[in-house]
């Protein structure tokens, strides 16, 4: 979890530092929202990303794929601590359902005020005469109401206004209706949810809503022209907004939307997006699941006898490490002997109950031909203290039956994760 978080946290500081420095200078508004937009959901996601064999670096490759996996996941023999401490998944779970719910008590508010303006004001659609879109439904008010639109109903309030005034109200908010920005805040909104913790997410989602506000602008110069619709929004400039989810008239900085309407397309501007992709191919290689962690589930890797005589005696005297054999070596009593055995021999290390370290230590070792353990070796850890004890517990093992092949006993690798769990 916490290296989920703090990669997705430096990934979204990165993305949304290269586009203060380039794309947010820029009108190119359609491919800032892209960015964005896929920016946010690639920082959020790419940790849980599976990293292809072929791509994975060196450091990543830790677990060897040679030899007989026990996978004894099914049946707890995990180190169990008592510990009364929020574990850090209940923490981001809480976080995300204040969030859910502070979404949902705005989507909820919105909605019942949307149903009684239409059950106490005219509702309107492009067919009685105005430029709106065909999906759009729209309720003016005789009354002082910033203007707003919210999925497919646009509000406005017409005190004080003009035919021309409104006329340049109706394309900004169109505009914010037919392109569907009302999902494109509750998609982002969703997301930041998820990584509540981030603030580097919540600022991008504030750039989606400016820039939403800068492609509006635009069409609604267009429809009104430059200076009546200056002259607005000066006009519009104070007052009290709606909620978060709304596509606001006067919800963005006056002065950056001013700013932003005077300027143009740089001609290489586009390009400034790419200065992203390095960083992607950085964050993909480093903080990407490689895919040789999917070998430590399997219950047993495939073993190639490579054109062996199998009716040959085996020689007694061989040395060779098998990991695959005819006759598996077993834990004296079996494997309910072998799991009690973890249970009740592995102490959960102080250090990683202070840290709350929890995970599965992998450990290999051999199985040698008169039973002993030998060899064992940590493949992969989780600090703490805990690959020192899971390594303890193993050797002290006592002897096995030792395995065999065409009735010789010889040597076996094993490998055995030991789960350490705070409770």
């Amino acid at each position: 979890m916490i290296h989920w978080m703090i990669l997705s946290t430096l990934a979204t500081g990165l993305f949304y530092g290269l586009y203060c420095l380039t794309l947010r200078r820029d009108r190119w508004l359609q491919l800032s929202i892209v960015y964005l937009a896929t920016t946010l959901w690639f920082s959020i996601v790419f940790p849980w990303f599976t990293l292809p064999e072929n791509l994975a670096t060196a450091s990543q490759k830790v677990i060897p794929t040679e030899g007989y996996m026990m996978t004894l996941d099914e049946i707890d023999i995990s180190a169990n601590a008592a510990s009364h401490a929020i574990d850090l998944t209940d923490i981001h779970l809480i976080g995300i359902a204040l969030c859910l719910g502070f979404l949902l008590v705005q989507l909820g508010g919105q909605t019942v005020t949307i149903i009684r303006l239409r059950r106490k004001h005219t509702v309107y659609k492009a067919a009685d005469g105005f430029n709106i879109p065909r999906k759009a439904s729209l309720i003016l008010l005789d009354e002082d109401t910033a203007p707003y639109s919210f999925f497919n109903q646009i509000v406005v309030g017409t005190h004080g206004l003009n035919d021309n005034e409104l006329r340049c109200i109706l394309a900004h908010e169109s505009y914010h209706v037919s392109h569907n920005h009302t999902y494109d805040l509750l998609a982002a909104w969703l997301l930041c949810c998820g990584a509540w913790f981030n603030p580097f997410a919540w600022l991008i989602m504030r750039e989606i809503r400016t820039v939403h506000e800068f492609q509006a602008d635009a069409a609604s110069i267009g429809a009104c022209g430059r200076e009546d619709y200056l002259h607005l929004l000066y006009r519009q400039a104070t007052g009290t907004g709606y909620g978060h989810i709304t596509n606001n008239f006067k919800s963005i900085n006056l002065k950056k939307r001013i700013v932003m309407m005077n300027k143009t397309k740089t001609r290489f501007g586009a390009w400034k997006v790419l200065v992203a992709l390095p960083v992607v191919a950085l964050l993909t290689m480093v903080g990407c699941k490689p895919a040789t962690e999917k070998a430590v589930d399997q219950e047993e890797i495939p073993f190639e006898y490579s054109g062996e005589d199998k009716s040959a005696p085996m020689d007694a005297d061989t040395d060779q490490v098998f990991q695959v054999v005819e006759v598996n070596p077993e834990f004296p009593g079996g494997m309910e002997a072998l799991i009690k055995y973890l249970s009740e021999n592995i102490k959960y290390p102080e250090q990683a109950k202070k840290d709350k370290t929890q995970g599965k230590v992998y450990i290999s070792f051999v199985v040698e031909k008169d039973g002993s353990v030998a060899d064992a070796k940590v493949l992969r850890g989780i600090g703490g203290g805990c690959d020192e004890e899971a390594l303890r517990v193993v050797n002290a093992m006592p002897k096995w039956t030792p395995g065999k092949q065409r009735n010789t006993p010889v040597r076996v690798q094993f490998n055995l994760p030991v789960a350490f769990k705070l409770q």
